[in-house]
């Protein structure tokens, strides 16, 4: 029997053996979704708990949290790794500078996702950062796993000079070469130190809001 998950932001229900890396109703991650268990798809609707009922109820309580957590502001990349000649990409919204000198930036990546394995056996990743014409690579890299189709099939793109594949209909591209990560829960956090970066096009880059507002 497949497993079932809910998106505790908007309460979507997703089949599958892991959740999806975006959800396609309101664009939360994986990491907002939850197994759920027999026991609550037995429940008549009214009984089964859940984080996606209006906080109003629960102004103190996790749904609160999770719900102010769904107001940060992010932007959308596709994060790309590859290892023992695999390639994979995949949809992120946390990637941010930490320094300038040197240059330093962050990325947090799902355990469950095949990009997180690449990232963890070469030690490398890129960055391709989304214009506000690229809904399309947000979904095509964000609701399929890696481990079962090719993401790049009819996508153009390049080899950076690190070995992996970045977009080429896209604002700007980075490389970075892992240099610590943190454990954090769901998530391992990424430090790396950027080896390479393009400037493809001029344009606004895509938001998390912008993405919702537009799909």
């Amino acid at each position: 029997m497949e497993k079932r998950w809910r998106c505790t932001v908007c309460g979507y229900i997703h089949t599958g053996e892991n959740p999806p890396e975006i959800c396609p109703i309101c664009g939360a991650d994986a990491s907002f979704f939850e197994l759920v268990s027999q026991e609550d798809e037995a429940k008549p609707s009214s009984e089964v708990k859940s984080n996606a009922k209006p906080v109003v109820d629960q102004p103190d309580g996790e749904a609160a949290i999770r719900q102010a957590l769904y107001r940060i502001s992010y932007g959308l990349y596709i994060i790309s790794a590859q290892a023992e000649g695999r390639d994979n990409g995949q949809c992120a919204n946390t990637c941010f500078q930490i320094t300038s000198e040197p240059a330093r930036l962050a990325i947090g990546i799902n355990k469950l996702n095949f990009t997180h394995e690449l990232i963890q056996k070469s030690g490398k990743f890129g960055v391709s950062v989304l214009s506000q014409t690229g809904h399309d690579y947000a979904r095509k890299f964000g609701y399929r796993t890696g481990r079962d189709v090719n993401k790049f099939e009819g996508v153009a793109v390049h080899r950076g000079k690190s070995g992996v594949l970045l977009l080429n209909d896209v604002l700007v591209t980075m490389e970075a070469t892992v240099i610590s990560q943190l454990d954090s829960g769901t998530h391992t956090l990424f430090l790396a130190d950027v080896i390479g970066g393009e400037i493809l096009q001029e344009g606004e880059p895509m938001t998390y809001a912008y993405f919702r507002a537009k799909k």
